[in-house]
């Protein structure tokens, strides 16, 4: 090798063949020291590269154990591994399903302004028609010499007319000629109002709970209202703002009907959707009366045949034909067993309603389940009752102030409201 002490070894190894220099390069000279090793020492040593060799060897050679042992666990790493690929390519596609149905279309949708399909005319209850009496024109006799006086029958005095509605007539002992109010009740011509608070031990649990009676003189004094005035797909508003914005002097959260691209709903007269749809619907009709219905037992354009005023769909029913407390209810099971605020509309006959709100989910009330608050409306001796949207929606207010104890806050789509008629409708 180049650089290096020539040894016997080398030397032998290199005879018999031409060693080729590079031109000009001189033959390296042996230097003072001798070139003969000692190759007993030399063959005593090992060679430098043979304890690698041997390493390598080491390394590479297996027990049979060792062999079968190693494949094993790049199986459990494999399978381990498609199982968190399988749980992560489930979670991708569900977080992706959630933004397109619901978040993407609250999103684009929220600006959408629905206009109804017809509006219908308000059909108030009937007046008694105004008959004008005649006035009666008496004899003047003609004058003679010797003039007779004659007993002549008085003019008769036209009876006042009564403007008043039937319902104003039934249900005259509620209403008052001026607006008396109180912290918990309202009267005036049109309107009675009076809200009664119950806790209290119910069906073995402490509740909270409270009831507003009604008394409306026409079916205009009962209205709802949309989220800022006009129905946009998923619109909310604050409780108050609502009740403030329409001049209601009762109010109660609806079944957020903005929500809904079609079925069948109508509000003030306006049909929005005539669509047939799967769970029960409650219907306000003009001439006061109110009805809910299983799916299988109305018709949209039958029942608009009718006169509906307004219409919900939230449910489910809660009465059944007799007035008796359904056990079996057509909604999911989270509504019908969850221990919660609750909120619903109760009807005695036309003109004479109520609205019933229960608090929940607190230590002064824990919540009703659909059985119990089904109960209450029989208890209260209503003949039909309908659920509204419950939980944080569950809100009553009065005078424009929140009345009950709500569990949360939630701006509402829509209210249920008992206010005066104004002017320009009156």
């Amino acid at each position: 090798m180049e650089g290096r002490h020539s040894s016997p070894k080398h030397t032998a190894a290199s005879a018999g063949r031409t060693v080729r220099r590079p031109a000009g390069e001189q033959p390296r000279q042996p230097s003072g020291r001798t070139s003969v090793r000692d190759t007993s020492a030399v063959a005593d040593q090992p060679r430098r590269r043979e304890p690698e060799t041997i390493r390598r060897a080491e390394y590479t050679e297996q027990s049979p154990a060792e062999k079968t042992r190693v494949p094993g666990k790049r199986k459990q790493s494999s399978a381990a591994g498609m199982i968190l690929r399988d749980i992560l390519l489930v979670g991708i596609i569900l977080v992706v399903f959630a933004f397109f149905h619901h978040v993407l279309p609250r999103i684009t949708a929220r600006n959408t302004v629905i206009t109804p399909k017809t509006t219908a005319s308000i059909k108030t209850p009937s007046s008694p028609a105004v008959v004008e009496t005649p006035a009666i024109t008496a004899a003047i006799p003609e004058e003679t010499d010797n003039p007779v006086t004659e007993p002549v029958n008085p003019e008769p005095i036209p009876e006042e007319p009564d403007g008043r509605t039937d319902w104003q007539r039934k249900f005259a002992d509620h209403f008052t000629d001026e607006v008396v109010k109180t912290g918990n009740s309202y009267s005036s011509p049109n309107i009675s109002i009076t809200i009664d608070t119950f806790s209290g031990d119910y069906n073995g649990y402490y509740q909270t709970y409270y009831v507003a009676d009604i008394y409306v003189g026409s079916i205009e004094n009962f209205r709802t209202y949309f989220a800022n005035g006009q129905f946009v797909f998923y619109g909310a508003q604050d409780a108050n703002a609502m009740a403030r914005a329409s001049g209601a002097i009762l109010s109660m959260n609806g079944d957020y009907g903005n929500n809904q691209r079609s079925g069948f709903l109508v509000r003030n007269g306006d049909v929005y959707y005539d669509d047939p749809v799967t769970f029960d619907i409650c219907v306000l009709f003009y001439d006061g009366t109110m009805e809910t219905y299983s799916p299988s037992e109305y018709d949209p354009v039958a029942l608009l045949d009718e006169g509906v005023y307004q219409s919900w769909k939230f449910g489910p029913k809660l009465l059944d034909e007799n007035g008796k407390a359904m056990t079996t209810f057509n909604t999911t099971y989270e509504i019908e067993r969850e221990e919660a605020p609750r909120s619903g509309f109760g009807y005695y006959e036309p003109g004479h309603y109520c609205f019933v709100v229960v608090d929940g989910r607190q230590n002064h009330s824990r919540g009703m389940v659909l059985s119990e608050f089904a109960l209450l409306f029989e208890q209260l001796g209503c003949t039909r009752a309908y659920n509204m949207d419950g939980g944080a929606s569950s809100v009553l207010t009065f005078d424009g102030s929140t009345y009950n104890k709500p569990s949360g806050y939630r701006e509402l789509g829509e209210i249920l409201l008992i206010a005066e008629i104004p002017d320009d409708q009156a």
